[in-house]
């Protein structure tokens, strides 16, 4: 009796399609963080990846699906850091001081892709007309901070407080991030982030503690 073969999960074309569209995404994200989003061309990302304008095109549909894919990508990660905790938080502070350090090591660990979402955002702020697949990675972002601060209410505190907070976090991260790169060393902003990240924690606590 012939033993039969198990179908493969995984075809030649489609590792091949894959470690392409990796490769486009690569580039594009490298190309975007130098030139910045606006200045980008097609032909800039894929003479960077070193393939041609067609191959592009069967992947995406134009420089836009491509920041969105990044984007979407981007938020994913910074998620999977918000929700990965050295261990089991016990208090409000843990969870805030958790934040903040987990948008620390995004930003050492993937300047590019912190560099992309301030743009991202950016883009969002001064274009009326905004697809909705653009938007939807930020609210996605704000709702995880929501959902973890909600289950460490000091008191009860109301929905729009809450999404206050989730943007104070977020603002403060990114914009002291943001100028940070241009003003400081490497060394400086890892000696300057200690005692901004006790001061900004007990800010919001006693923001969330406040009637």
């Amino acid at each position: 009796m012939k033993k039969k073969l198990k179908p493969k999960t995984n075809s030649r074309g489609q590792k091949r399609v894959a470690k392409t569209r990796r490769k486009l995404k690569e580039a594009a994200l490298g190309v975007f963080s130098e030139k910045g989003f606006e200045a980008a061309t097609v032909e800039d990302i894929t003479d960077k990846a070193d393939l041609g304008k067609g191959t592009l095109y069967r992947h995406f549909a134009d420089k836009e699906e491509m920041m969105v894919a990044l984007i979407e990508d981007a938020i994913d990660n910074l998620i999977n850091r918000l929700r990965s905790y050295p261990s089991p938080p016990e208090t409000l502070e843990d969870v805030l001081e958790h934040f903040l350090n987990a948008h620390y090591d995004f930003f050492v660990e993937n300047s590019e892709e912190f560099i992309l979402l301030f743009q991202g955002r950016l883009f969002l702020k001064l274009h009326g007309d905004v697809p909705e697949d653009l938007e939807e990675p930020y609210m996605r972002y704000l709702r995880e901070i929501e959902q973890q601060v909600s289950q460490f209410e000091p008191l009860k505190i109301t929905p729009p407080k809450i999404r206050r907070l989730a943007c104070a976090v977020a603002g403060f991260t990114s914009g002291y991030f943001s100028f940070a790169m241009i003003c400081m060393d490497d060394d400086e902003i890892d000696s300057s982030i200690g005692p901004l990240r006790k001061v900004f924690v007990k800010t919001l606590f006693n923001f969330l503690s406040q009637d």
